[in-house]
């Protein structure tokens, strides 16, 4: 026994030694007035204090990665960092984290992590708005030029040789891990979103923000994360990776937003608009709305957002079980006289909006929006497409602010069941008072500040005649969660189909990461929504593209709408018809992932979505109603 002990005791201590021998070495950090450097293993990240740029050195290659942020029609890097790094350390962890000041009232934040046994350095970095909303965009670009790359596939490793060609750019779509392999050595890339290659043999390889761009309000970030290091070969990649999946390294989880918005949400939307599932667009003149319209197209959805319909109309549509939203603009408005003068038509939206000739600018010089220059702001829109007279508006004006309401009340007794305010987003500033042509209420505030207020006036209008009542926004850049107080439903337009795209304008982590961000608002009874535009898309691609749109609008509590555009397709006519009358019913099931596709039960089905494979819904039933 005492021979066994001791030798039971010599195999204990061995193995300890043996355990000991292979602990990995804790990460290290120093610092000093110019750059902070962190090192794992192999690998060492320096980071500038001047700029944010990223210097990687291993023994398998090497990067420098700075970050391209989007300033007009320019892109630059951040200030010198406004205060020292903040280090954080643990037995087996580092982190840093750096915050520049950016210009136009802006912030980048860099964290990077490194842990101890996993031979990378993880970086997050944060776009942050400190003023007015705007929209963002911005990517880390390197000078590492990749030959090709290497990613996990169905069938193994897959690989794909980068085109050189002068002109070509090659989109790097995202994976869980990417291999860039180079004359120069190999770079190990953990990306949560696309990259790309930049064009000529010596193009350098970029990372996208998650999302890439985005409409951001005072607080809110656009964010880009990876892990980075130099790696051998695509093995030794797919190594790490199963090392961070081990240790679930947040940084690189996929597809994860976790800064969900919490603010006030307001009441619920009322249960039809939540139980509507699908909608659309009409925008024709009154005399468009005929029996025959009505019964055979607009029949099919049970709400209708229309620009110029009479009460006529509207009673028609009420008659046939539909919801009519009437389309309402204020922040840009239309002065006739310029209109007609510079060789513009008055258009039918606007000569039968009702109450037009109270809100036509050549009554009122004091509503319009004057530049920094001084002079009267032209809406872009506008000039593109042949309406001089359309003028952008100072909202700090009341007699604008109760000219909209006025309108709005004159819609809701006439029996609209709502109103759609477009270009619901950030508008032009005004600088009227600089020189005199007319005065702000409260200088404080900025034209989009004060456009906020105009429409919480008009919901506040439309809530009058009732709770059922709705105002649905569009921003145009995306969805506001500040808004969601002021509105029922806010749409995403051209989205995830552009009419000028013949694929998704989104890649699906940033679809994920959408519909992952919106739904508190739908948990609150709010009602995101995406209008898809199919108009470059064959018939033959639409049996694709279109139920793609749908389940994913369905997956997430999204209302779906496509302006028809499905329907205009030639020969599509009974795609069109079919997914326009599919009616899914509640949700039975929470979203629900098996590998890579996602799927949820409702009570007439199951929709899943496989984001290389396509989309399966339900067929519709024949006697589907709304």
């Amino acid at each position: 026994m005492a021979h066994k002990t001791v030798l039971g005791l010599f195999i204990s201590a061995a193995l300890v030694g043996s355990i000991e021998a292979v602990v990995a070495a804790p990460p290290q950090v120093t610092a000093d007035r110019n750059m902070v450097s962190l090192v794992v293993e192999d690998q060492t990240l320096r980071v500038s204090l001047a700029d944010a740029v990223l210097t990687l050195e291993s023994p398998h290659g090497g990067a420098i990665v700075g970050p391209a942020l989007q300033l007009g029609k320019s892109w630059i890097r951040p200030s010198r960092a406004e205060s020292k790094p903040r280090i954080s350390k643990s037995s087996d962890r580092v982190g840093v984290e750096i915050t520049y000041p950016v210009p136009e009232q802006r912030r980048f934040t860099v964290k990077l992590e490194a842990y101890a046994g996993i031979p990378a350095v993880f970086v997050t970095s944060r776009l942050e708005v400190l003023a007015d909303p705007r929209a963002q965009y911005y990517f880390w670009g390197t000078n590492f030029s990749p030959s090709h790359q290497v990613s996990p596939g169905q069938r193994g490793f897959e690989r794909i040789d980068f085109n050189g060609d002068a002109k070509a750019w090659n989109t790097i779509p995202w994976n869980r891990w990417w291999f860039l392999g180079s004359e120069r050595g190999g770079l190990a890339v953990l990306p949560t979103n696309c990259g790309g290659r930049s064009p000529g043999k010596q193009g350098g390889m970029s990372l996208n923000a998650l999302p890439r761009s985005q409409l951001l309000a005072p607080g809110d970030s656009l964010d880009a994360r990876f892990g980075l290091a130099g790696a051998k070969n695509s093995e030794a990649v797919e190594k790490l990776w199963a090392a961070v999946q081990a240790r679930d390294i947040p940084t690189v989880r996929p597809w994860i937003h976790d800064d969900l918005p919490q603010d006030s949400y307001g009441k619920p939307a009322p249960k039809w608009l939540r139980d509507a599932e699908i909608c659309n667009f009409y925008y024709r003149p009154a005399a468009h709305w005929t029996d025959e319209v009505v019964q055979k197209s607009l029949q099919r959805f049970p709400v209708i957002v229309g620009s110029t319909p009479d009460k006529a109309a509207l009673e028609k549509c009420h008659k046939a079980g539909i919801r009519v939203l009437h389309y309402v603009m204020y922040n840009c408005l239309l002065d006739t006289e310029m209109q007609v003068r510079e060789g513009g038509k008055v258009y039918s939206e606007w000569s039968e909006a009702g109450d037009c000739e109270s809100r036509d600018l050549k009554h009122h010089p004091d509503w319009v929006c004057i530049d920094a220059q001084g002079n009267i702001q032209k809406d872009a829109w506008g000039q593109e497409h042949h309406h001089p007279g359309l003028l952008n508006t100072c909202l700090h004006q009341k007699g604008l602010r109760d000219a909209a309401v006025r309108h709005v009340r004159l819609l809701m007794e006439m029996g609209f069941d709502g109103v759609f305010i477009d270009l619901a987003g950030p508008t032009v500033e005004c600088y009227g008072p600089k020189f005199g042509k007319h005065k702000h209420d409260c200088p404080k505030k900025s034209n989009t500040e004060a456009w906020d207020d105009v429409m919480r006036a008009v919901y506040d209008a439309v809530k009058q005649y009732g709770d059922d009542r709705i105002v649905m926004q569009n921003t145009c850049t995306g969805i506001m969660p500040s808004h969601w107080a002021y509105c029922d439903a806010q749409l995403i337009e051209a989205y995830p189909y552009n009419a000028d795209w013949k694929d998704l304008t989104a890649p699906w982590p940033e679809l994920w990461w959408n519909g992952n961000r919106h739904s508190q608002a739908v948990a609150h009874g709010k009602i995101p929504a995406i209008m898809p535009y199919f108009e470059q898309l064959a018939a033959h691609n639409t049996s694709r593209s279109a139920p793609i749109s749908l389940a994913y609008a369905r997956l997430f509590g999204f209302l779906w709408a496509d302006g028809f555009t499905l329907q205009d397709i030639p020969e599509n006519h009974d795609r069109a018809d079919s997914l326009y009358r599919l009616r899914l019913g509640h949700p039975t099931s929470a979203l629900q992932w098996s590998g890579d596709v996602l799927s949820r039960s409702f009570e007439r089905g199951t929709v899943t979505l496989d984001p290389l494979a396509g989309a399966v819904l339900p067929s519709a039933p024949h006697d589907a109603k709304q």
